[in-house]
């Protein structure tokens, strides 16, 4: 019982404390923040007045008080307030079927701990610069903003609804999602740590699911860098369709993915060999131990040794105490190919940080060659590690008017072939239903991938996905949302199934 309440605890106070941050900085001395230029009227918004509430803008709306323009070059410098940030949408699924049956809240499924990581780390960016922006522009305001953003993201790491937290969670909802049950250790409060752990998972049930679900064990391994990748391309994609400014969300991103690339690397070196043999020495009791110990020597073992049983691989020695399995692999325990393979999806992983954004520019100005219409555009690359290889590809997003759209293509790789993949999805599209002004989300992708999601195959197996949501406009600046998505099988992003999967989910979303 006193785990449960420490974990409720846990969700509450963080959002509680950020929202009466944002009621009490919402309101500076200064102008409304600025709306993403119209691309689709050839228009940018006027500059805002320097008087009046910082009320956010309808981030529907393709534009707010606006001046016309002649030519493109325009679109290059829009105007923007003096605030960081909004408008911004939280979201916070509140149900997530079928995978709520087995989780609930103990285990958040893939889709709301994502939201709910994008949307407070977001809301607090954006309310530690309106905190700093009621002073004059100078050192003291410039190292108070990047001091605060710098010991929030430190902090993050280490608190529920923070990227610690996301990437634990999504270990555990592959490990729930197959009713086997674990623990976060971020609830242990363990602040500074170097380690975070899940545990409290039975050898048995890590042997079991192995056994059982082979594809998903090594998914099992991979799922907290595939949250991390993940949380950058949403908050990307809101701050690129919604207007909002991305420089003070910057430094997540990028100690996001720096970290990611070196924490992949150091699975292929031996450096911290004498930190895993110091932990089983600790770890006497079953419960205490990390379920996988460094993901990725776990993730490329078990890639490349589908079949082998759990107790007959270098995980099945009896652990130091005498009771259990040592469950964490050593730099011996790889080949020389393994770790030569780790070290190419290091370096893939710096694809991570090739986008505009990710450097301040928000959006990019592009032009129909046929019709000569304006419209907005950004890129961003990716990496992602599979349970049968990696994926790399990237995202094209692009707005003209009510119209916002977000195209993926993909190379999905395992040990003997490349194969590919392509989708789309339209971003809040407004539409009327009767007298309610309703915002349609809609998208479908289509893929080859390796049969039985295995690294050595030349099998291929089609596979598509498709996806509808809604948000209704309730009272004040909350909305209800709701969406859907079925898929064949097939490894996708975020979607704890490897197995074909009809999912729901719904919740509130509130738009500041």
């Amino acid at each position: 019982m006193l785990e449960r309440k420490r974990r409720s605890a846990g969700f509450s106070l963080p959002v509680g404390f950020l929202i009466c941050c944002w009621l009490l900085s919402a309101s500076p001395a200064g102008s409304r923040p600025a709306a993403v230029p119209d691309s689709g009227a050839g228009s940018v918004p006027a500059s805002p007045s320097r008087s009046g509430r910082a009320f956010p803008l309808d981030p529907s709306a393709p534009s707010v008080a606006v001046v016309h323009v002649d030519s493109l070059s325009h679109l290059r410098a829009p105007a923007r307030g003096p605030f960081p940030g909004a408008p911004l949408i939280v979201t916070v699924p509140l149900s997530d079927l079928p995978y709520g049956f087995h989780g609930g809240f103990e285990s958040p499924s893939m889709q709301q701990s994502l939201q709910w990581r994008a949307g407070s780390t977001q809301l607090a960016d954006q309310t530690i610069g309106w905190m700093w922006e009621a002073l004059h522009p100078g050192l003291l305001r410039s190292f108070g903003t990047w001091g605060s953003l710098a010991l929030f993201n430190y902090m993050s790491v280490y608190l529920p609804l923070g990227g610690g937290w996301t990437h634990e969670e999504w270990h555990r909802a592959v490990l729930t999602s197959r009713g086997h049950p674990s623990y976060d250790g971020i609830y242990h409060w363990d602040i500074g740590a170097e380690t975070i752990s899940v545990d409290h998972v039975g050898d048995q049930d890590l042997s079991d699911l192995k056994a059982q679900h082979p594809a998903d064990f090594t998914r099992l391994m991979e799922a907290g860098i595939e949250s991390e990748t993940e949380g950058g391309r949403l908050m990307r994609r809101n701050n690129f369709f919604l207007g909002r400014r991305s420089e003070y969300d910057m430094i997540d991103w990028w100690t996001t993915a720096v970290n990611g690339t070196l924490y992949i690397y150091i699975c292929s070196v031996d450096d911290f060999d004498a930190d895993l043999l110091q932990a089983n020495r600790n770890e006497t009791r079953e419960s205490q131990r990390d379920f996988t110990g460094l993901d990725f020597r776990a993730w490329v073992y078990d890639m490349r040794h589908p079949h082998e049983a759990y107790q007959d691989s270098p995980r099945g020695r009896i652990h130091p105490s005498g009771s259990g399995f040592d469950r964490y692999l050593l730099y011996s325990d790889l080949s020389a190919n393994e770790r030569g393979y780790l070290r190419l999806q290091a370096g893939l992983s710096l694809l991570n940080l090739v986008s505009p954004q990710m450097i301040g520019r928000d959006w990019l100005p592009g032009e129909n060659p046929w019709g000569g219409q304006a419209f907005l555009w950004n890129f961003g690359l990716m990496h992602h590690l599979t349970p049968f290889g990696y994926d790399v590809g990237g995202d094209f997003l692009v707005r003209r008017g009510k119209w916002s759209w977000v195209f993926t293509a993909q190379g999905l790789v395992n040990g003997e072939m490349l194969l590919p993949g392509l989708g789309g999805e339209l971003y809040r599209y407004p539409l009327m239903a009767g007298s309610t002004e309703v915002f349609v989300t809609c998208g479908a992708s289509a893929w080859l991938q390796p049969e039985d999601q295995l690294y050595q195959t030349t099998s291929v197996l089609p596979g598509a996905s498709a996806k509808i949501g809604a948000a209704v406009p309730l009272r004040w600046s909350l909305e209800l949302f709701g969406e859907a998505d079925a898929k064949t099988a097939g490894w996708v992003a975020g979607n704890v199934y490897l197995d074909a999967a009809l999912q729901a989910r719904a919740g509130l979303q509130l738009r500041l």
